[in-house]
């Protein structure tokens, strides 16, 4: 009873939200017939080229999200270079394929929590899903974190053996107050092969990560013969030309996908036959990332130079203060952004009174850090503070402030402010070290 209500619940939560999250699926309805192919010229093709048993991906893409959280505008950007004097210079990039979803992607360097179902699907095929999910985590800065809670997991794996394939895109899965499956693999057993593994949890996943259909890209040059299109789909999965008009042959809008060129060998793209189309060649099918795919990935998930460290002085303009910066990539917890501050010295002159920085929150807060060395409350002094903030509640597009006692020791805030964390990436230490604070 438990399961067939279970079900219930399912189908009851797809039918709700068919007009805001629409899930994406796979269905296998190998071809039974050729011949009713008619319009369809048949030939012997490669194996490669042999389309007939291919479990194939139902795009229903998700309608705009009011409910998603504001998302980092600078995903997709390369990360700024770092100057001694503490200032930012943008670093160009060559813009790669493969079509996304802008505002479903996820933040760069997000840990994002994976349920795999425990009451179907085995611990092999688990594993196997494990694996081929992670293989995104070799070219994107995004790390997915399996978990045993099923609540708290934000994609929420089921192997139910429907015959269908599906994810939702990217974020949608933070709106899904039914606690639904947002991704599910339907065809998976011990026979399965490596290739249908890297293929399938490949691509899906990749459609949990904001990737869309590369043959529908705004950009696709696919011509297709419509007649034989709608032959071919409606004897290999029963669509009707509506259906195939959707899912296959009409493109993305411009409005809400990003896009550059086009990639038939991506892992988002359908394996499409020569014939379908009015010139030009198709598509294979494609089992793993393609060379484009993990440079847009990069593009989009940028990861921080490996084991770069920058070291610099700032200038606040105030009284001839000099704060030495060292600025390092991959040191912390990659969901973390370590800050340090601490009192110097220079020419054997150690700087004792009150200092601050303010790190700016998305809740539009700051958390301070402040240190002194002269007051006669012993407890009341501290030369260090090290704290550690989750990265996805920094605002990057405000400055760490800072502030100083001047004349009779009031805390005076300055007027300068470091706009160095649009290049803060999750894993980076931040150290500062006020040196100088008074004039010679």
């Amino acid at each position: 009873m438990k399961k067939i209500f279970l079900a219930l619940i399912m189908l009851c939560g797809y039918s709700y939200y068919s007009n805001a999250q629409q899930p994406v699926k796979m269905i296998d309805r190998p071809v039974k017939d050729m011949s009713i192919k008619k319009d369809i010229a048949i030939k012997n093709m490669p194996v490669i080229y042999d389309f007939s048993k291919v479990k194939i991906c139902v795009d229903k893409t998700p309608a705009g999200n009011n409910n998603l959280p504001p998302r980092r505008s600078t995903a997709g950007n390369p990360i700024p270079k770092i100057n001694s004097d503490g200032s930012l210079s943008q670093v160009g990039v060559i813009q790669q394929p493969l079509t996304t979803a802008t505002e479903k992607m996820w933040n760069t360097g997000e840990v994002i929590t994976v349920y795999l179902a425990t009451n179907n699907g085995s611990e092999f095929i688990r594993d196997q899903v494990k694996q081929y999910a992670r293989a995104w985590e070799q070219h994107a800065n995004i790390k997915f974190d399996f978990i045993n809670d099923f609540s708290s997991a934000k994609i929420k794996v089921g192997f139910f053996k429907t015959g269908q394939s599906w994810s939702w895109i990217g974020r949608d899965v933070l709106f899904n107050p039914l606690r639904l499956y947002t991704m599910n693999f339907g065809w998976f057993d011990a026979a399965t092969l490596p290739e249908e593994f890297s293929r399938t949890v490949t691509h899906e996943f990749g459609h949990a990560l904001g990737f869309l259909h590369e043959q529908q890209s705004p950009v696709s040059p696919l011509q297709w013969n419509r007649d034989k299109t709608y032959a071919y789909f409606k004897a290999n999965d029963n669509w009707d030309a509506a259906t195939v008009d959707v899912q296959v042959i009409n493109k993305y809008s411009r409005n809400n996908t990003n896009f550059s060129n086009y990639d038939r060998f991506s892992i988002m793209h359908y394996p499409i036959p020569d014939e379908l189309l009015l010139s030009g060649s198709g598509a294979p099918q494609n089992n793993w990332l393609s060379v484009i795919d993990k440079q847009y990935a990069r593009l989009w998930y940028p990861f921080a130079p490996t084991g770069s460290t920058t070291t610099g002085n700032l200038r606040t303009q105030d009284d001839c203060d000099d704060v030495f910066f060292k600025f390092q990539y991959n040191v912390v917890p990659a969901d973390k952004v370590e800050f340090t501050l601490q009192l110097g010295e220079t020419e054997a002159r150690k700087v004792t009174w009150w200092k601050q920085v303010g790190i700016p929150r998305t809740n539009n807060t700051e958390t301070f850090l402040w240190v002194q060395n002269h007051s006669l409350i012993k407890e009341e002094n501290r030369t260090s503070i090290t704290i550690q903030i989750p990265f996805n509640e920094i605002d990057m597009n405000k400055g760490i402030s800072f502030f100083k006692a001047k004349m009779f020791g009031v805390h005076t805030p300055l007027n300068y402010k470091w706009n160095v964390l649009q290049a803060v990436r999750g894993g980076c230490r931040i150290t500062l070290t006020w040196n100088k604070d008074v004039c010679p």
